[in-house]
């Protein structure tokens, strides 16, 4: 058969396969209503202390509710229960902020209760929120909010429609802030009423200080919005910008600042970023803005500033033409391979101002106050790193609006959509709270970043700003995008794409080192709530309601293989867990085959005894949320999961080692390898001494949690 008969056969071959994928993937990944979603939710054996409470569901959604209480609407159910709720939660020294167009949810009292008992360091929570509809019968329209954030919370009225806090937080109040009449609960209707009130228990709580633990949100549906209140725009005021600021940081600062820019070989592109920010700085020294005062004065809202280019070795021609245009700056040249991390270390070290701004030369501004908005917000007591939304040049085309942390990695959500578009939650025009904000525009104390470690030099391209900005926050400081600034990024003029497969893998083994050093941000973001779409390609911003429920494969049998040497195991990524249940092993996780369709293999497990006998077990497809965002630039891996539960006397006692292999179905091709794992006699499990570096091979988890 000729080649290019074989090419028009594979490729028909390969078609049908993936048609079939996405049949089977619409099947194990169910997209399903809100009111499904909660149902689901509420399946949770009893609501842990990380578990979503979803709180009363539309009929026939939860069973152990009372034949009575299924006839009867959730208006009513809701209405009867405030008065025994609130009368239990004063009891217990627990008072409440409540709006009074709407329900809390019947159970929210008791919620609130437990949450207070068991976390005695919390003087003030807060929680979700959604609408009942016209009929009282269905819910609709959630609200999922972040945890505590202070940013976002002098941007708009996030926490809502409860607010509960201890009776001790209240006492401290100054004397007739309180209202007098309104002993254990106050209500409102328009959150202008209650915001300079909740404002003041929330600095009381230290909610402006640094690594403050005592304001928390309560993971569930703790309020339902009535249908008059939606109509009010209560929710949607919720979420807008109130031009509230606290009215505390008002005095402005002339602390120094160095500006800090990696260049090499783009005089042209430097020279751009560094005309903008001498209009910048014209701007802000024009006689009707600062009258007699110096630039360096406080009273003139301008910061004394330094700059410093760093580069890392331009050609004497280049090197030549930005020495020109850096006269009268500091020009740091070190020829080196390109490390932002090292260049960016580098200038700090030699900058002397208080704070550093750290910008990519491809980069230009506008003299719309962004620089003294960031200074001042980078000196408040609690704040870590500050960022700056981001356009794609010549265009309102979002390129940075704040990094979301997601489990397939960090992204940056709204990328590519047009500012000013319809979102959730502001979160592109709001000065908000983010898990990190990027490093072409990124504003710190010098003595945070120190505290932090600077940048980390062995990530030389990728997710240094994400870690400076994790270790910060790890540090108790919150990260900050001000989102009302803008400037025009030019996004890798420096260093080129990030498209090639060399680049791809490189991205991927620094997105491994990130959550190796802090495994508690691994598909955890404080400031991006679930269930909020969670999928890297789409960077909109609105609810995912997925059922993607499914039981373990139970191996019946198994088959015996010859000999089975190693082949291609670097194209091989996987993670693998295992949980034991009483006489029953469990082996989950992932298995992909790296730059190849995966819609086209098979996959299986392998066990080898010390005597050299190799058993394979054919392994079912399943849903992988890990894979699918983990591994989301390999092509249809979300069915690559596994989930096989092996029992007594499925293979001859002894110990095995663990191993994979994967089959073309269209094609000649396996690929195969083997771990570091094994299999002690009785299924029970021996992992390796340090997780595998899937560099080579994959990428190992452990859990000890029951099946």
């Amino acid at each position: 058969m000729g080649l290019h008969i074989k090419a028009k056969l594979r490729g028909a071959l390969e078609r049908q396969q993936n048609r079939r994928y996405a049949c089977r993937l619409a099947g194990a990944k169910r997209r399903i209503s809100y009111e499904e979603w909660l149902g689901l939710v509420g399946q949770a054996d009893g609501p842990g202390e990380d578990s979503y409470r979803p709180g009363i569901l539309p009929r026939g959604q939860k069973d152990e509710l009372p034949e009575k209480g299924i006839s009867r609407s959730l208006t009513e159910l809701c209405g009867d229960a405030l008065e025994q709720g609130l009368a239990l939660l004063k009891e217990r020294g627990i008072w409440l902020i409540l709006q009074e167009q709407g329900y809390p949810d019947p159970e929210a009292f008791a919620w609130i209760a437990a949450y207070f008992e068991a976390h005695p360091q919390t003087l003030l929570l807060y929680g979700d929120e959604d609408a009942l509809d016209v009929t009282g019968e269905h819910r609709y329209s959630p609200y999922f909010k972040p945890e505590w954030s202070p940013d976002t919370w002098l941007s708009c009225f996030y926490p809502g429609s409860v607010v509960a806090l201890r009776r001790e937080l209240a006492e401290k109040l100054p004397p007739g802030t309180w209202p007098r009449d309104r002993e254990g609960v106050v209500f409102f209707r328009e959150h202008g009423q209650v915001r300079r009130l909740v404002h003041q228990l929330l600095a009381l709580a230290g909610g402006f200080d640094c690594g403050c633990a005592s304001i928390a949100r309560l993971p569930g549906m703790l309020f339902h919005m009535s249908h008059e209140g939606v109509l009010a725009g209560v929710q949607t005021a919720y979420r807008r910008e109130d031009g509230f600021d606290g009215k505390v940081w008002t005095s402005r600062s002339a602390a120094k600042l160095s500006i800090i820019i990696p260049s090499k070989d783009n005089p042209k592109v430097l020279g751009q970023c560094l005309e903008s920010l001498a209009k910048c700085w014209e701007a802000c020294c024009q006689p009707d803005i600062t009258a007699d005062l110096g630039p360096d004065s406080p009273e003139s809202g301008l910061c004394p500033w330094e700059i410093l280019v760093v580069d890392n070795g331009s050609s004497p021609e280049n090197r030549a033409e930005i020495e020109k245009l850096t006269r009268g700056m500091g020009y740091i040249y070190e020829p080196m391979p390109f490390n932002f991390s090292k260049m960016c270390n580098l200038g700090a070290r030699e900058a002397t101002g208080e704070l550093l701004l750290f910008l990519n030369d491809d980069i230009t501004v506008c003299p719309d106050g962004w620089l003294e908005a960031m200074a001042e917000r980078a000196l408040r007591p609690y704040v870590g790193a500050v960022g700056l939304k981001l356009y794609y040049p010549d265009s309102t085309m979002i390129q940075h609006a704040g990094i979301a942390n997601l489990p397939g990695g960090p992204v940056h959500k709204l990328q590519f959509t047009r500012d000013g578009q319809e979102e959730d939650y502001g979160y592109g025009s709001l000065n908000r709270n983010a898990a990190a904000v990027t490093g072409a525009c990124l504003m710190v104390r010098r003595d945070r970043f120190q505290q932090a470690g600077g940048f980390p030099e062995d990530l030389q391209v990728a997710y240094n700003d994400v870690e400076l900005c994790i270790r910060l926050r790890e540090a108790g400081w919150h990260n900050v995008v001000l989102n009302r600034f803008h400037a025009w990024h030019h996004e890798s003029l420096s260093r080129g794409g990030d498209l090639t497969r060399e680049k791809m893998e490189r991205l991927r083994r620094e997105r491994q080192t990130l959550y190796r050093r802090h495994p508690a941000y691994l598909a955890h973001d404080p400031y991006y709530p679930e269930p909020l779409c969670m999928e890297l390609g789409d960077t909109h911003i609105y609810g995912v309601y997925l059922d993607t429920r499914a039981g373990g494969q139970k191996a019946l049998n198994c088959r015996r293989l010859a000999e089975c040497p190693e082949r291609e195991p670097e194209n091989l990524a996987f993670e693998l867990g295992a949980f034991r249940s009483g006489e029953l092993l469990c082996l989950q996780g992932y298995l992909v085959v790296r730059w190849d369709n995966n819609a086209c293999y098979d996959r299986y497990l392998l066990l080898k005894s010390q005597g050299g006998d190799i058993y394979a077990i054919s392994l079912e497809e399943q849903y992988s949320r890990e894979a699918e965002y983990g591994m989301q630039e390999q092509p249809n891996v979300a069915l690559c999961g596994f989930r096989v539960i092996l029992e007594q006397g499925l293979l001859p006692a002894g110990c095995y080692k663990i191993g994979f292999q994967a089959r073309s179905r269209i094609g000649r091709r396996r690929l195969t390898l083997w771990t570091e794992e094994e299999l002690l006699p009785g299924f029970m499990w021996k992992t390796a001494k340090e997780p595998t570096d899937n560099s080579d091979k994959g990428e190992t988890v452990h859990d000890g949690s029951k099946l």
